[in-house]
């Protein structure tokens, strides 16, 4: 098949009928629910009678009489609008030999996170005609393994990459589709000679044997998408965005990747602000919760990497157009849709109270970590209405702008925001610091020491890079070095780690979650220790990963460049020195492989510091880019508050400007 046969920017939500089936589509469309097997016997009545208890769950909790319509409760929908749906059938049957299936419809009292490990609870039987030849069914096997892998799964929250994926996939033609296609991929990046994703280019034709593997995956690929445009699923849109994405930035289509995001984001905003969101979200399982949750988590995330990458030039228009006109239509701020999305997922105690005093396993600190990042991103709502009524939105002078940096970092509201979720982390870290220890004493080998090290570093990213007043002046940037000192030793025994463990097969080092490579580079860029700021650079260049969209050479460009941008600001004291380097911002153009960053210099015959702007490709050969001068784009202003208030009036997003660590 020619490499242009399965258009990497087609998206799987076209003719979808706005990403909802219709409702005479919803008994051919829906999916089956795979059945939870119970092993326990069927507990009779004294007359011997078995009781009917067929109701659904929700009439069940209501203890009131069931009509028993499918999919959903006609009395639930018409009183209350939504319906739980019905537990599978119990039936008296012997004891299965093998481990049970997840139904991840079901409530989730059907299958308890604790009860056993998510690889056991979905050992999937793979020996039925569902596959059409051994290299199918290898390709599907090579999917699981890969998705279940340390690094893709470390930092991420729920069982999205365990369970829901390898089950969902494995009983779905669609989902299974995509699954294999990522499976061939990999198993053509782990026949490649390559130990790094950042140095394997695809083939546009079979050269060597092992390319037959990429071209079966584009094949897949193709597969799922014609598959979805014959049946409109809101479910299988919802997980194919995730697998889509997955394939797409592990084969390094970054502009592919960019549109699934798009799409994606724009379908999870129809999913969470329509008005018949209860009917949307019964479409995806009768209790939607977590699933929602567990691809909102992956999405929430990439939002945040997506802001800052145009698919193509500046001029050309804003990152997520799709999301963007979604916004302003729906009159909801980026920031909003983040809150929506972090309401989606299931709920964990916040109360540092309520943390115990040390932590006996790493699945116990995981119950409680994503609390945690949401409650961290609250404060990009809290920063938004601060810089709404501070009245210095369209601030464009240097006197201005250094005023809307004091009120970001220093605002009370900010500043008591900061100090309470410090608090949450001290305690947190208290009680997570003994495991750790512990762990550590372990077999370096051991995937559980590899994945406590993830679990630390997201740990210490959120800990150093929340706390916004820490940045206000040179003295109290300093004072957090032993942090990132700290983070340093980690990233270097984790990256180690990574080059050890997955050596056979690059296509490991993926997470579309993990956070390392972009704390890296702030620590290079704001790190007050030019030693350490040296060493974030050192094992960026050398970084084997892929964290989502990022393009890491760029990344490591950005760092590199920044020893010059220091170098020219090293005049004056150490505040006037810092409140120079507030002005840096960069963004990236051309899905990533080109820079525009913009910093202050000096110039020597006016004898005045000056906005400059520059911009650089990242050569795919791996070369040092080359930064060439440019005239400023749209004004002197802050760059991405004019991006921003062009697309939505100013009702999109008031982030901090680009290149800031909050």
């Amino acid at each position: 098949m020619p490499p242009n046969a399965c258009r990497g920017d087609v998206s799987p939500w076209q003719n979808t009928r706005h990403y909802y089936p219709s409702a005479h589509e919803d008994s051919n469309t829906a999916p089956e629910p795979t059945p939870a097997v119970r092993v326990t016997k069927v507990k009779l009545s004294r007359t011997s009678t078995r009781k009917v208890r067929t109701g659904c769950i929700t009439c069940k909790k209501r203890h009131i009489k069931c009509d028993e319509s499918k999919p959903h409760c006609g009395n639930c929908l018409q009183t209350r609008g939504q319906c739980e749906g019905y537990l599978p059938d119990q039936k008296k049957n012997k004891k299965s030999s093998g481990p049970a299936e997840l139904c991840w419809d079901s409530t989730q009292a059907i299958i308890p996170r604790a009860a056993a490990s998510p690889t056991a609870q979905t050992k999937l039987n793979t020996n039925t005609t569902d596959f059409r030849d051994d290299n199918s069914m290898s390709y599907f096997q090579e999917f699981v393994g890969l998705v279940r892998g340390p690094w893709m799964r470390a930092v991420s929250t729920g069982d999205l990459w365990e369970v829901m994926l390898p089950q969902l996939s494995r009983n779905n033609g669609t989902l299974r589709s995509a699954a294999m296609a990522i499976g061939a991929l990999s198993v053509w990046y782990r026949q490649s000679a390559h130990v790094s994703l950042h140095a394997i280019a695809v083939p546009d034709q079979p050269i060597a044997q092992g390319d037959t593997h990429y071209f079966q995956a584009v094949a897949h690929y193709c597969d799922s998408l014609k598959m979805q445009c014959r049946r409109a699923s809101a479910q299988d849109a919802v997980f194919l965005s995730v697998l889509l994405l997955f394939f797409e930035t592990l084969r390094g289509n970054r502009k592919a990747a960019l549109d699934h995001v798009n799409h994606a984001l724009s379908l999870l905003l129809a999913i969470v602000t329509d008005t018949d969101a209860h009917h949307r979200l019964a479409d995806l399982a009768p209790n939607p919760k977590p699933v929602i949750g567990a691809v909102a988590d992956v999405f929430n995330h990439l939002a945040k990497q997506a802001r800052t990458v145009f698919r193509g030039r500046i001029i050309d228009g804003p990152p997520l157009p799709n999301l963007a006109r979604r916004l302003r239509s729906t009159k909801q701020t980026m920031e909003t849709f983040m809150m929506l999305l972090n309401q989606t997922q299931s709920e964990a105690a916040n109360s540092p109270d309520s943390y115990p005093d040390s932590f006996d396993t790493l699945e116990q600190f995981e119950q409680i970590w994503p609390a945690m990042r949401r409650h961290q991103a609250a404060m990009g709502a809290v920063m938004e209405d601060v810089f709404k009524t501070s009245g210095l939105r369209g601030a464009d002078d240097d006197v201005t702008i250094n005023k809307l940096h004091f009120e970001l970092f220093g605002n009370p509201r900010i500043v008591s925001f900061c100090e309470n979720f410090h608090k949450s982390m001290v305690k947190l870290n208290t009680g997570f610091q003994p495991l750790f220890n512990q762990i550590m004493q372990v077999d370096v080998g051991s995937p559980t020491y590899l994945r406590a090290i993830l679990l630390r570093i997201e740990f210490m990213g959120v800990y150093i890079f929340s706390n916004a007043p820490a940045f206000i002046e040179d003295k109290s940037a300093r004072a957090i070095t032993p942090l990132y000192r700290e983070y340093i030793s980690l990233a270097h025994i984790a990256t180690r780690a990574a080059k050890k463990e997955f050596q056979t097969n690059p296509a490991h080092h993926l997470s579309l979650q993990c956070s390392l490579s972009w704390c890296l580079l702030v620590i290079s860029l704001f790190c007050r220790d030019p030693l350490v700021r040296d060493e974030a650079m050192w094992i960026l260049k050398e970084y084997p990963g892929q964290d989502g969209i990022w393009s890491i050479r760029a990344l490591y460009a950005l760092a590199l460049r920044n020893r010059h941008v220091e170098r020219v600001n090293a005049v004056g004291t150490p505040d006037e020195q810092w409140r120079r380097l507030w002005r840096r911002e960069f963004v990236f153009e051309d899905s990533g492989d080109r820079i525009v960053l913009r910093y202050m210099e000096k110039d020597e015959a006016a004898e005045k510091w000056q906005l400059v702007e520059e911009a650089a490709d990242i050569p795919r050969d791996g070369g040092e880019a080359q930064w060439k001068r440019q005239p400023l784009t749209i004004h002197s202003g802050l760059l991405i508050l004019d991006l921003f208030n062009a697309v939505a009036q100013g009702d999109m997003d008031s982030r901090l400007p680009i290149g800031r660590p909050c």
